[in-house]
């Protein structure tokens, strides 16, 4: 399999492919601080309020995906030989040999670093916090992945990165049930990115990626199981407790979202759609969309009847 890219429309397109732009909706974790500071850093009714941050919190958005499309390209480089044992993700343009390893480590330093000058800018937590998971996400690439459990909590620090640069960047405070709610959260969706990658690879899963080989069928499917309940549990008390939401716990009308949107997504992944990718089913399933176009609807609505 030749390694050597093609014309130059074709490498664009592959550079463009193998940065997986589809991902770039979990970079929207940084938007997390805004909607957690309403009614404290920002009034819901007045735009200027709350333009300011958002607008920051947009740029900021932007960078990260810059710098998670740096990420996969190292990590695709890295993984190569691998990927081409994997039945979709033998189809990566590295893994191809669409892409070249060269180009792909190029682009990456140019996107990382764009990523977090940009971020610094901005704010200068901000900045330190991209270029720490930056650091996290090379280690993971170069070998911490084989490490079993290190490997899931590794990836679950990155979307808790997430959260405090957007925090960071818009100067509130992080609050505690940021911490909580995003740590669970990514937690439960590591995890099943490894529960998939098990049950789709059998025998060949540890040749795939070698921290497979540690774990089994009964230890993640527990994992997952207290993982999600974790996230549903915190969210649930987040919404009564938190003293940055309505003290009448209105803002629990945004329960049954989430809980659709859970189990929806536990469903796809042990049944029809079971062969994919979990972020492509987070993103392409409609009834998946419709539950956080609900639940970002009713939590706004619910900002703007106590704002």
């Amino acid at each position: 399999m030749s390694a050597e890219p093609g014309p130059r429309g074709g490498t664009l397109r592959a550079l463009v492919a193998a940065m997986r732009p589809y991902q770039w909706p979990k970079n929207a974790v940084v938007f997390a601080a805004f909607v957690f500071s309403a009614g404290e850093a920002w009034t819901p009714g007045d735009p200027g309020t709350w333009w300011p941050l958002l607008w920051r919190s947009m740029v900021v958005f932007g960078l990260w995906c810059l710098a998670a499309s740096a990420t996969y390209l190292v990590n695709d480089v890295r993984d190569r030989e691998a990927d081409r044992l994997h039945p979709r993700k033998r189809y990566r343009p590295i893994a191809q040999g669409a892409l070249s390893p060269r180009l792909a480590v190029g682009a990456a330093v140019v996107l990382g670093a764009a990523g977090v000058a940009g971020a610094t800018v901005v704010d200068a937590m901000a900045g330190l916090v991209l270029a720490g998971y930056l650091a996290a996400m090379t280690f993971y690439s170069l070998g911490l992945k084989r490490v079993a459990i290190l490997d899931i909590l590794l990836l679950s620090a990155g979307v808790v990165g997430r959260a405090v640069s957007g925090a960071a960047a818009i100067e509130v405070d992080i609050s505690p049930w940021l911490y909580v709610c995003s740590s669970f959260a990514a937690f439960f969706f590591a995890t099943t990115k490894r529960w998939a990658e098990f049950r789709q690879l059998g025998a060949e899963a540890a040749r795939h990626r070698p921290s497979l080989a540690a774990y089994n069928a009964e230890v993640l499917e527990l994992m997952l199981g207290v993982s999600a309940a974790g996230a549903l549990l915190s969210y649930s008390l987040y919404t009564i407790e938190s003293a940055r939401v309505p003290e009448d716990g209105s803002m629990a009308l945004t329960i049954p979202f989430v809980v659709f949107a859970l189990f929806r997504f536990l469903l796809l992944m042990s049944g029809p759609r079971q062969a994919d990718a979990p972020d492509r089913v987070l993103f392409t399933d409609p009834q998946l969309l419709l539950a956080v176009a609900g639940f970002t609807a009713t939590a706004f609505a619910v900002l703007l009847a106590h704002g």
